[in-house]
């Protein structure tokens, strides 16, 4: 630490130098004011001993003169026995330290010395704490606003003078509630109140969002966060506020947006239900009418017509049939609504045991065995997880291996508020390049005639998942079987059920 010594006996002088320099300090020395002066144009000290009783210039105006160059270094001064009144002058003007020259020791020089450097540095560092707060706040997208415990308004920065209209000098020591419309003011200070008052501690925090208004009386919306700060027996308030109206409107006119977006989806898929319906009606009337004359015709021609003839009457009645089941597909497609079975609990381990007996005669000739988990209860209606499950199972007896008998592993883990599924097999497979194609309408790997059916089975599993919530994907390999996993949502239990009230 550096110290410059200013004292008019030379005896004196070389004593404290001598002194100060043993405990570690750097000591600089100066005889005069004139010389002081000079010293500390060019140079910086961590604290000044100044006597008062300089042979060119005495009294407080060397203090006074010493003080204006040197800033905040401390400034501690010497004096001589009967110049209290001197001292106390020095003291009054900013001096941080009183000696009597004829009874101090080298000792308490030093420790006042000590003293004044330290809380200099502590102070130095709290004023730029300040200043970097200061810079902090001035700059802060929020307003801040502090008050003290009577709610009078103690700081206000630039934020808060763009929000709400009143420049600082305006609304220093006016009432917080200066910025809430009269009418909310009671409301408002009873909610911040109570709210406090429910809360212990040093450092309370609050909240929420209110009407606030500005110099003009125009109201908005506000978010306001307090913070009651508690010192010993005192206590402060410190707010920090964002004017959030624009993003309220955005808000209300995103949800208007959203409700009428649902509203013309709602619209439009009612209005796509009662088409498949009355289109799947219309089309199978004429349908009907050609199968009807086809198998008239059959009969009225049986013995009668060449082989090819007899082929494309059969070919009629084949291409009728699967154009009836198209239609019934698309239909069942377009009828599944996860709305139907909000308030749903279906057992899987009995929809597996109907899909089972279903499937008995094709599992009596493929001679298919199965390794089935414990299945659960799922948010899900009965026929819709029927269908689901007698799909994916009928689809890994279709695609069996003819060199192996089919076996079947459907396995289930929880996933938080989903199940997750998995149906395996160890039939034919598929290339993995069409695992995302495999669930669309009428998507189709193999010919008819090698594999029958619409297309329609997997995209109505797709359907029938994905309307709960829930996702299904496939992998596989060419020879080396498929497996879906699927996830479906769980049973939510009622609370008071759980807790076993």
């Amino acid at each position: 630490m550096r110290v410059l010594v200013v004292e008019g006996s030379h005896t004196f002088l070389l004593s404290i130098s001598i002194s100060l320099e043993k405990r570690g300090l750097e000591v600089e020395d100066a005889a005069s004011l004139e010389e002081a002066l000079t010293r500390l144009k060019s140079n910086r000290y961590d604290a000044i001993l100044l006597d008062l009783s300089l042979p060119d210039c005495s009294g407080l105006e060397s203090f006074y003169q010493v003080k204006r160059l040197c800033g905040q270094t401390p400034v501690i001064i010497f004096t001589e026995i009967g110049e209290e009144d001197l001292a106390h002058g020095a003291i009054e003007k900013g001096a941080d330290g009183h000696i009597v020259k004829e009874l101090a020791s080298n000792e308490s020089i030093y420790r006042r010395l000590e003293y004044a450097i330290e809380r200099s540095k502590v102070e130095r560092a709290v004023r730029r704490s300040e200043k970097r707060l200061r810079i902090i706040l001035e700059n802060s997208y929020d307003a801040f606003i502090s008050a003290d415990s009577d709610w009078l308004i103690t700081d206000w920065n630039r934020k808060a003078v763009e929000t709400f209209g009143w420049n600082k000098d305006e609304i220093l020591g006016k009432p917080l509630s200066t910025i809430v419309p009269h009418h909310l003011r009671v409301h408002y200070a009873k909610t911040v109140d109570d709210q406090f008052g429910d809360n212990v501690g040093n450092l309370l925090r609050l909240n929420f969002e209110f009407i606030a208004c500005d110099k003009d009386d125009r109201e908005f919306t506000i978010e306001f966060v307090i913070f009651k700060i508690i010192e010993d027996d005192d206590y402060m308030y410190c707010a920090f506020v964002r004017d959030i109206s624009e993003r309220k409107k955005l808000e209300e006119e995103l949800e208007r947006l959203v409700d009428e977006r649902t509203e013309a989806l709602s619209q439009s898929n009612e209005e796509l239900k009662q088409f498949a319906k009355i289109a799947s009606h219309d089309l199978q009337e004429p349908l009907r009418a050609v199968q009807g004359f086809a198998n008239l015709l059959l009969e009225n021609t049986r013995g009668k017509l060449d082989k090819d003839s007899s082929e494309f009457v059969d070919y009629i009645l084949d291409g009728t049939k699967r154009m009836q089941n198209l239609i019934q597909a698309v239909l069942s497609h377009s009828n599944i609504d996860a709305s139907e079975s909000t308030n749903q609990s279906t057992k899987c381990n009995l929809v597996m045991e109907d899909v089972l007996a279903d499937l008995s005669q094709s599992i009596k000739e493929t001679k298919a065995d199965f390794e089935i988990d414990d299945l659960p209860e799922v948010a899900v209606e009965r026929s819709h997880l029927h269908q689901l499950f007698l799909n994916l199972v009928s689809n890994a007896l279709k695609y069996r291996s003819e060199e192996r008998r089919p076996h079947v592993v459907v396995k289930v883990d929880s996933s938080g508020d989903m199940w997750l599924f998995s149906v395996r097999d160890n039939g034919i497979g598929f290339d993995p390049k069409y695992s995302d194609r495999i669930f669309d309408m009428f998507a189709r790997l193999h010919g008819k005639t090698q594999y029958s059916g619409t297309g329609m089975g997997l995209a109505i599993c797709k359907r029938i998942v994905t309307s709960h919530g829930g996702t299904i994907s496939v992998e596989s390999e060419p020879g080396h079987g498929s497996i879906f996993l699927f996830t479906l949502p769980a049973v939510i239990q009622d609370k008071e059920l759980e807790d076993g009230k």
